[in-house]
């Protein structure tokens, strides 16, 4: 099994002041995620499940991308693997804090199953730079 450090619960600021990422003023749980194909499962207290997985571009490598899904809505469509997933509901938030997409407009079959965060380090050139 790989290696997984989970520190304990603090707030923002403290974690933020060890190397991880601040969203929000509330208590933070920090967690250093090995290389390789990795899951988190987190559950509220009202049952609510939703898993993060972490997936590898190349075996062994650190994590390129997460995808995040949420498992009670209570609606499923068929997936590639000839199976059955759960949708949900999402909204994506940009510039100004307008919802660029809003699934909750969706007819039922076209609901996401999974979202997919891609964490590339690709950035906007910025004024000066070419582009």
């Amino acid at each position: 099994m790989a290696d997984i450090t989970t520190l304990p619960v603090m707030t923002a600021a403290d974690a933020e002041s060890i190397g991880f990422a601040r969203f929000n003023d509330v208590p933070t749980l920090p967690v250093d995620i090995p290389d390789g194909n990795f899951t988190i499962t987190a559950r509220t207290s009202d049952g609510r499940r939703i898993t993060f997985f972490f997936g590898e571009h190349k075996r062994g490598s650190p994590p390129s991308f997460v995808d995040v899904q949420y498992h009670d809505h209570g609606t499923h469509i068929a997936n590639a693997n000839g199976g059955r997933s759960p949708t949900f509901n999402m909204l994506t938030i940009g510039l100004g804090g307008r919802q660029v997409f809003d699934s909750r407009k969706l007819p039922a079959d076209d609901k996401p199953s999974i979202a997919v965060i891609l964490m590339d380090k690709s950035r906007l050139p910025q004024r000066g730079e070419g582009g």
